[in-house]
């Protein structure tokens, strides 16, 4: 609250090269973190609950099908796959550029890239819950169910998918510091979100500049990397804390 006080009457972390105050990009780039960290897991959660408790519960050929998606997804590298997304995108926004001004612009680029996100990172949580599918649907309560003649559907949203949801929430609060990471690493090297948002890739991409200047001007990239680190890691210690209360091995050992 100090911070925010004095940031009115005073530049607490400095200006970059343009004049713009560093501690309100940082300030902004959390947000784009938090949207990218959010849309991200909103696309990937779908896909991944969906056919990693089809391809464990019904198995076959739907299973094989499922397990080729998925391997060949993995086997293409997310940052090849991500650029030339974005580039497609880029050169599609050129062709038509009466269409969108420059927040369009940036809003477009930023829900595309949540969205190549989203299908390049649901082939992880999609495994874990395959496996996790194929023990449960041979437990008791799953075959009497199926013996009485419940419904497939009914079987995977009432009995299977609560009994995986703690998998769902570990996997999806641990990826939730990795997105951040990404979007880092994506804006730095010129495919993440548009120049011109605010995000700790962009400050440090633009920081790159300046740490060769004389004198060394170096708070601009100290701060992305302040306030990352901060977001970052209270993800993980929030990880930790969903993982202890939710996760059932966890339980018993503390009960022993």
């Amino acid at each position: 609250s100090n911070a925010a006080y004095l940031s009115f009457f005073y530049h607490i972390l400095g200006t970059d090269q343009v004049g713009q105050d560093v501690f309100y990009r940082s300030l902004k780039s959390v947000r784009t973190g938090l949207v990218i960290g959010t849309l991200t897991t909103l696309v990937m959660l779908p896909f991944a609950a969906v056919f990693g408790i089809m391809a464990g519960y019904f198995r076959g050929w739907i299973d094989d099908v499922i397990q080729y998606v998925y391997t060949t997804l993995s086997s293409i590298p997310d940052v090849l796959l991500i650029a030339a997304a974005v580039l497609s995108l880029q050169v599609y926004m050129a062709h038509h550029s009466e269409a969108f001004d420059t927040i369009q612009r940036a809003d477009a680029r930023l829900l595309f890239l949540c969205i190549i996100l989203g299908v390049t990172s649901w082939t992880s949580l999609c495994r874990l819950l395959r496996g996790e599918t194929l023990k449960l649907r041979e437990v008791d309560y799953i075959q009497a169910a199926r013996a009485l003649g419940t419904g497939h559907v009914a079987i995977m949203a009432r009995h299977i998918l609560p009994n995986v949801m703690h998998i769902i929430l570990i996997t999806v609060v641990l990826d939730f510091s990795g997105l951040v990471l990404a979007e880092a690493v994506l804006s730095y090297v010129g495919v993440g979100v548009d120049p011109t948002m605010d995000s700790w890739g962009n400050m440090i991409n633009s920081a790159r500049l300046e740490m060769a200047r004389e004198p060394l001007v170096w708070w601009s990239l100290a701060s992305a990397f302040v306030f990352m680190f901060a977001l970052v890691l209270a993800a993980n210690l929030f990880s930790d804390a969903v993982r202890d209360a939710f996760d059932p091995r966890l339980r018993k050992g503390k009960r022993r």
